[in-house]
């Protein structure tokens, strides 16, 4: 019995940016899918969220620019988010602190 996936050591997972397209109507996302994988899409809102390889990213997000039923292209922030342990813990100790000192302040209004 073999296995489907195969984990070789020249599989690497490409670096991917995540774009957030702004349509003017949400049946043009069909045509998005050209560029990228498309994750998820919102109907009232209309905008589309797709992945896109980092690689090309630059030039993908111009492409898309240039599009007449494209209102506007973001990148996504995640990318610039930190989910390291060290860092949430030193925002635990930074709330624990603000928190103790909101409350010694505030000793005085407890019944």
């Amino acid at each position: 019995m073999s296995l489907v996936f195969k984990d070789e050591p020249n599989n690497k997972m490409t670096a991917r940016t995540q774009v957030i397209v702004w349509l003017y109507q949400i049946s043009d996302q069909y045509k998005l899918r050209r560029f990228g994988n498309i994750i998820y899409f919102s109907r009232k809102n209309k905008y589309v969220v797709l992945y896109v390889s980092s690689e090309y990213a630059p030039k993908v997000i111009a492409e898309l620019k240039s599009k007449n039923y494209v209102q506007s292209v973001e990148t996504s922030k995640t990318d610039e988010l930190d989910f390291s342990a060290e860092h949430e813990e030193k925002m635990m100790r930074e709330l624990k602190e603000e928190a103790e000192k909101l409350r010694e302040e505030n000793e005085d209004l407890r019944v």
